[in-house]
């Protein structure tokens, strides 16, 4: 593929498709490569909001 036919459009596509799955992009465009590098999942607790705060703050009697 020439740098030509390696559009505005082409890569709009490629941008739009990687924001919608929350991934990041790396275009080379000397060699028109393009890396997609997939978001990481968030885990389950992150999921449901068990994420710790910072330290606890416990009473100790």
């Amino acid at each position: 593929m020439s740098r030509a036919n390696f559009r505005q459009s082409d890569m709009e596509r490629i941008f739009k498709a990687a924001r919608q799955t929350g991934a990041t992009v790396q275009i080379d465009l000397r060699t028109l490569i393009v890396t997609v590098l997939p978001a990481p999942e968030p885990s389950i607790r992150e999921q449901l909001g068990l994420v710790p705060d910072g330290k606890e703050n416990w009473d100790e009697d």
